[in-house]
């Protein structure tokens, strides 16, 4: 795995509290497509409530048809499908061990029935998820069109399963079809799995976001990655902040230390992934090179499942107040602030339109789109770096346009889906710009 590090500043001022923002660029290395790859374990959950008659089911059978025409012989494959009960609809087991022409009957079976037990489908998923971990974990992705209304209905709760089966080597990813979906439910699920959540806009809409996803799973590079940052000075510890969503806890290591824990999870071939941490500095008192901290990147690659290990000493040189004052903050860094900050931003608008406040939306993302645009002109024809921030920058204050116009002229439920989906593609510090650019190109406003 490469491993980019950067410094918005790399000088601090002697005898002053300070900030130092670092970004992390991680990407995955694209192995040669082996038949004797480790088996991965996918299981479906598939809601088949009485709303998903029709289109969409028959869209989400279609989806199942083909991949499973996709998977390996070592692949671990199951379906669970539920409405007010849960059903194994296909027992999991290795792909060379199921009689594929049943499997394909069993799929074609699926029928619609009564309400929307969320929880229970997705609590039976995990089990024969657990049931069958391999050497790369499990991943359990789930399918609905609706709102949750029996079994366990609290995001909180249902996102608590999550982090626990995460915590167990399994991925939860979701993908809400239409406008009826509990949007909010399904990112919590994701958010707390390390997974993906994806906004199937149509019923043909999912076949393609099924296939985008379970592809990710049949082509991975990397798994169970974890950056641990452990501070030259345990009092830092307390100020070291992430700019991205994800999660983080401390630990205490080998030595006695506390270092804090951030897990970026399992990484596609070629998937680019960003980091940001945000130290407090404390006022330093003698001048020279001073490291903060050191990173230690841990993962497992693929095929070969080897143990690799990467560590970073985070450094800057102290120097006197004056001299300091004349810094320039790095551009790269400071775009991807400003990014990592419009997620945010899309993220209190997608509240807003939860209570129906499209106003609030709409003004969050047309303010955010001018300090988008301050920043286009800011940028300097000098920088290497220029023409792929300006891009970047470009394509963003676009988007926060439409999805401006979306907040005040569209359908509030579908607006907020658009929102829910970009922060949760953006939030986790996922720099997938083929796929981004391809679920943003189904809006029409």
């Amino acid at each position: 795995m490469k491993l980019n590090a950067k410094l918005d500043v790399d000088v601090l001022a002697l005898q002053q509290d300070d900030e130092v923002t670092c970004l992390l660029t991680f990407e995955a290395p694209v192995p040669a497509d082996v038949a004797d790859r480790p088996g991965e374990t996918l299981i479906m959950v598939v809601d088949r409530s009485g709303s998903m008659q029709g289109e969409p089911l028959d869209a989400v059978r279609s989806s199942l048809h083909a991949l499973l025409d996709r998977v390996k012989p070592q692949d671990i494959f199951g379906v669970v499908t539920f409405d007010d009960t849960a059903t194994v609809s296909v027992p999991a087991r290795p792909i060379r061990d199921h009689h594929v022409p049943t499997v394909h009957s069993l799929i074609e079976g699926i029928q619609s029935g009564g309400s929307t037990d969320l929880s229970g489908g997705y609590l039976l998923g995990l089990s024969e998820a657990r049931r069958n971990l391999g050497a790369t974990g499990a991943t359990v992705l789930m399918l609905s069109d609706g709102h949750a209304n029996a079994g366990i209905t609290d995001p909180n709760q249902v996102g608590g399963l999550a982090t626990r089966a995460h915590d167990e080597r399994i991925t939860s990813s979701t993908i809400g079809i239409g406008s009826g979906y509990d949007e909010t439910l399904l990112n919590e699920v994701a958010t707390c799995g390390s997974g993906s959540h994806r906004f199937a806009y149509t019923p043909d809409d999912a076949s393609a976001v099924v296939s985008e996803e379970a592809g990710d799973l049949l082509s991975k590079a990397i798994i169970n990655a974890f950056v641990r940052i452990k501070p030259t000075d345990p009092a830092l510890l307390d100020g070291i902040g992430t700019l991205h969503d994800v999660p983080r806890w401390i630990e205490t290591d080998g030595a006695g230390d506390k270092v804090l824990v951030i897990p970026l999870g399992d990484l596609y071939a070629g998937e680019e992934r960003e980091l940001l941490v945000h130290f407090a500095v404390p006022a330093v008192a003698e001048l020279g090179h001073r490291q903060l901290a050191e990173f230690t990147i841990d993962y497992v690659t693929l095929p070969d499942l080897a143990s690799q290990t990467i560590t970073w000493p985070m450094a800057v040189n102290v120097v006197p107040g004056d001299e300091a004052s004349g810094r320039v903050s790095d551009p790269t860094v400071t775009t991807a602030r400003l990014l990592a900050e419009t997620t945010r931003a899309k993220k209190e608008a997608t509240e807003a339109l939860g209570h129906g406040d499209s106003d609030t939306a709409a003004r969050l993302m047309t303010v955010q789109s001018g300090l988008l645009g301050a920043a286009l002109i800011a940028i300097s024809d000098d920088l290497p770096a220029a023409t792929e921030l300006r891009s970047r920058l470009g394509e963003e204050q676009e988007q926060l346009d439409k999805l401006a116009r979306g907040a005040r002229e569209q359908d509030a439920f579908r607006s907020r889906k658009s929102f829910m989906e970009d922060v949760a593609m953006e939030s986790r510090g996922r720099n997938d710009t083929i796929r981004r650019n391809r679920s943003r190109g189904k809006r029409d406003f």
